[in-house]
């Protein structure tokens, strides 16, 4: 029975499913654990191999309300417990109950988190202890438009109320040493470090300094520190590890895929308008008909082609209510999940979403095949059919169609000689009560 030498728990798949696959540099199989959020706490909310040496779990807590959230949390904590390093994976734009999660996490550990919430590879930087984007602070980006409250203005406003210090990026660029002496101070004051980081070097050093003595350690990142946790088990760790490290599977021949975009994310048009070119159908779907009726919306969607990659997604152009995002995410769920079965892949952008959609499905895990960009991870559910996530913020306008053609090949927008030909109003079975929602279809 090997020892559990690596723990990581997420609050949404998809940021789940990134860290599982970064585990592949390591691990000859990686799985990602969903744990039942509404069974928290209960015998059973959360099961996965106890052998395992790096276990990934997703508690699906990012959506739920701050005491469920907790919940989910403490449950998940008794499956990393004996792991010496664990992983808070938190979201890279800080949404969710990051200051309730870390602290619940702390405490059933009785270990004082270590904050590095970069994400260099994504332009997401930390200085002075405020999460920049692309050189932007956080609360200055329209990235939280969506959200119900307004984004934070510093990281430690996320982890309000832990008492937090900042070790800034000077004493980061001294090194581990100099680190390591500021993160054993804030321990002894009772201090959560908030860390500042500006590239993938200084989450090395952030991690070195935190796990140097030895002692259990809990570290509360995005993805890129999670990466960095994995690359720091000894390269002997599994010896059935043969392949070259983040080397993808082979382009997949597929006959057709899902594209579901859950995501409200200022990106998605793009994303969308570039797909179009290869798709066989597009629908976008108007949040207000969806949350009247997913079950019209799902009898309509039923008539969509099961050939080639059809798109199905909120419409980027529509009113925003964040109020009802939970609900909007709940109605698509239910509207997509019957329709997963009859395509060989399925794209899910946006945790939430993937989750919701997955949990209709009665899918209680997944094994990770590959990560194919940063952030898109492509598994397998039970039965062999092939799932890819992504966080919703994720992607360039081009992302789409790179998933679409590494999963359909042939499909690339210059095999595409027509243009969308036609225009209609697809409703459940053309009855005029049902939702709508805008369909282009490719000859």
């Amino acid at each position: 029975m090997a020892a559990r030498s690596l723990g990581i728990v997420a609050d949404d798949l998809s940021g789940a499913a990134e860290c599982a696959a970064h585990t592949l540099l390591r691990v000859s199989r990686s799985e990602v654990v969903l744990a039942d959020a509404s069974a928290a706490g209960e015998p059973g909310a959360v099961t996965t191999p106890r052998h395992a040496a790096v276990v990934t779990v997703d508690t699906d807590s990012r959506r739920l309300p701050a005491d469920q959230a907790v919940r989910a949390v403490r449950a998940a904590a008794a499956f990393v417990a004996d792991a010496p390093v664990v992983v808070k994976k938190v979201d890279s734009l800080l949404r969710g109950h990051v200051a309730a999660e870390v602290g619940a996490l702390a405490q059933v550990l009785q270990r004082t988190p270590v904050v590095a919430v970069a994400n260099p590879a994504l332009d997401r930087v930390v200085r002075d202890g405020v999460l920049h984007v692309a050189g932007t602070p956080l609360h200055d980006t329209d990235l939280w438009a969506v959200e119900p409250t307004a984004a934070p203005t510093r990281v430690s406003e996320a982890l309000h109320p832990l008492p937090t210090v900042l070790v800034p990026h000077t004493v980061i660029a001294l090194g581990v040493d100099a680190v390591a002496d500021a993160l054993a101070a804030a321990g002894q004051s009772g201090l959560v470090a908030v860390c500042d980081a500006v590239t993938e070097a200084d989450l090395e050093v952030v991690h070195a300094a935190a796990t140097r003595s030895g002692s259990p350690s809990l570290l509360v990142g995005s993805g890129a520190l999670a990466a960095v946790a994995v690359r720091a088990l000894p390269r002997s760790f599994d010896t059935a590890r043969d392949a070259g490290p983040g080397t993808p599977p082979a382009p997949y021949a597929l006959r057709s895929v899902l594209l579901v975009l859950g995501t409200r994310a200022t990106g998605a048009a793009a994303q969308i308008a570039q797909i179009r070119s290869i798709a066989s159908a597009t629908v976008l779907l108007q949040p207000g008909e969806l949350l009247a009726d997913p079950t019209g919306t799902a009898a309509g969607l039923a008539a969509l082609p099961t050939d080639a990659a059809v798109v199905v997604a909120l419409d980027p152009a529509a009113p925003a209510d964040p109020s009802r995002s939970r609900a909007l995410t709940e109605a698509l769920a239910d509207a997509v999940a019957p329709l997963l079965d009859g395509y060989d892949a399925a794209f899910l952008s946006g945790g939430e979403t993937a989750r919701a959609v997955l949990d209709r499905l009665g899918v209680r895990s997944l094994e990770v095949v590959a990560e194919i960009e940063t952030g898109t991870v492509v598994s397998r559910r039970p039965g062999g059919r092939l799932v890819v996530t992504r966080p919703g913020s994720f992607g360039d306008s081009g992302s789409l169609v790179r998933v679409a053609t590494y999963l359909l090949p042939g499909s690339s927008p210059t095999a595409q000689t027509r243009p969308v030909a036609t225009s209609a109003t697809t409703n459940a079975a053309n009855a005029p009560s049902a939702p709508s929602a805008t369909t282009e279809e490719n000859p």
